[in-house]
């Protein structure tokens, strides 16, 4: 219940000036942090073969923020893949995108796109913001980032989670400049 709330107050928040979308600065190639996420998975994945397409939640920080990346083809969040499978009448083959399986079945049916989302972990009494890409296909996550969780959620969680994600890029990637 307790990750339910924290994700909530994420969504009701994603209006404060503390979501703030950010450019990635030219000079340094990363968005504006003086803080570093950590890194708990960072598996080899051929992602300049995986770039067409990324499904991210709900938010338009997280669609704005992955776009600024400049790096993937297409960004579309859960209300724009429900409107892709409506007007591709996929609507019996992929009848919820609610759940993993949903996922997976919009992946098979529609296209393979690789799926970028924010949950929350605790261990005792400390409480992690964490940003995770999977393969739609596979279900395998290939990229954890993680900060402690400030209550504040100021953009000490965000940029530092999204700079490591575009380390991943660079590490990952032929094409990303």
């Amino acid at each position: 219940m307790k990750k339910v709330i924290i994700i909530l107050c994420l969504f009701v928040l994603g209006g404060c000036s503390s979501l703030k979308v950010a450019n990635v600065e030219p000079k340094s190639g990363y968005f504006p942090s003086k803080t570093k996420a950590t890194v708990v998975v960072n598996k080899p994945l051929d992602l300049d073969q995986r770039s067409s397409l990324i499904l991210v939640g709900n938010s338009d920080f997280q669609k704005k923020q992955i776009k600024n990346i400049n790096y993937f083809k297409e960004v579309i969040t859960f209300e724009d893949l429900e409107a892709i499978i409506v007007k591709n009448c996929l609507g019996t083959k992929v009848p919820s995108i609610k759940d993993q399986i949903g996922i997976n079945n919009a992946a098979k049916h529609y296209k393979p796109f690789l799926w970028f989302r924010l949950v929350t972990r605790s261990s005792g009494n400390d409480e992690y913001a964490q940003l995770i890409l999977t393969d739609s296909l596979t279900l395998e996550d290939y990229f954890v980032t993680e900060t402690h969780l400030d209550r504040i959620w100021d953009q000490s969680n965000w940029y530092p989670m999204y700079n490591s994600f575009i380390d991943y890029i660079k590490e990952h990637s032929k094409t990303y400049k």
